[in-house]
């Protein structure tokens, strides 16, 4: 079982970096101060100039792949389906959001996502009875409740995009424990993955593009939003408050629930 779990590991890795995307930024980052989203100087980012090698092949990357894939189904899917793709994939992520709920002992959270994944199994994914955007919970968020507040230093990773070594950490520890990836083939969990990948980026193309054309530096842009982001992630995890971040959001595959209600 234990190899099992590794090759499966390394197969969904190598099909995320394959397929996904590497930046991705919802429509509503905040409009308060806009110098302020180009300061990055509050993130611990000891390996800029690498960091910043990445960010330009993952940019590269989303402008010759995976930007003209997410247009081509934005305007050529029936809105219909592409509701119920992004219902689904947003109830495809209830249940790691309950078991990272449960080990913050958030029983309260556990209890409205396990609540909220049958009521939408129920519909067959067609609708949402949320009524709203969830407040996700990742094992990032678990290890900053457990004590684990300092992220390390800032991580830009190939094709995945921004992170820290608390949150790289915490996507390892979120593949093994995600049901989902328990239960679900290897085409299954590559299949998600990628349609996690084009429904996430096909929400904020313009916002993307609207936030690189007015940044004077993208990639301090990016790192800054990231770290407000997931600041106020980890805010409303060890508060208890169970209420949505702002929608400021880098990581396509934690960005799906965040704009479920976008359209």
């Amino acid at each position: 079982m234990r190899h099992l779990n590794v090759r499966r590991f390394r197969r969904g890795t190598l099909g995320a970096l394959a397929l996904a995307m590497t930046l991705s930024a919802c429509a509503s980052a905040p409009s308060d101060d806009a110098g302020a989203l180009s300061d990055g100087s509050e993130i611990n980012d000891p390996l800029e100039t690498v960091n910043r090698l990445v960010f330009s092949a993952n940019l590269a990357v989303d402008t010759l792949v995976l930007q003209p894939v997410a247009v081509a189904y934005r305007d050529l899917m029936w809105p219909p389906i592409k509701n119920n793709v992004n219902n689904l994939l947003l109830n495809l992520r209830l249940p790691l959001t309950f078991v990272n709920a449960i080990l913050q002992g958030n029983f309260d959270h556990a209890e409205q996502t396990a609540s909220r994944f049958v009521s939408n199994m129920l519909l067959l994914w067609m609708g949402d009875v949320g009524g709203g955007e969830p407040q996700v919970e990742d094992f990032g968020q678990t290890l900053a409740t457990w004590g684990v507040e300092d992220g390390g230093p800032y991580i830009m990773l190939p094709l995945l995009g921004p992170s820290n070594l608390r949150d790289g950490v915490g996507r390892v520890v979120d593949f093994f424990i995600n049901p989902v990836n328990a239960i679900a083939a290897d085409k299954v969990t590559l299949g998600i993955t990628a349609s996690g990948a084009v429904n996430s980026r096909s929400r904020n193309i313009e916002e993307v593009r609207d936030l690189q054309a007015n940044s004077l530096d993208f990639y301090a842009t990016v790192r800054s939003l990231y770290g407000q982001r997931r600041q106020a992630m980890i805010l409303n995890s060890t508060d208890g408050s169970n209420q949505p971040a702002p929608t400021i959001s880098i990581d396509a595959f934690s960005s799906i629930e965040e704009e479920a209600s976008a359209n």
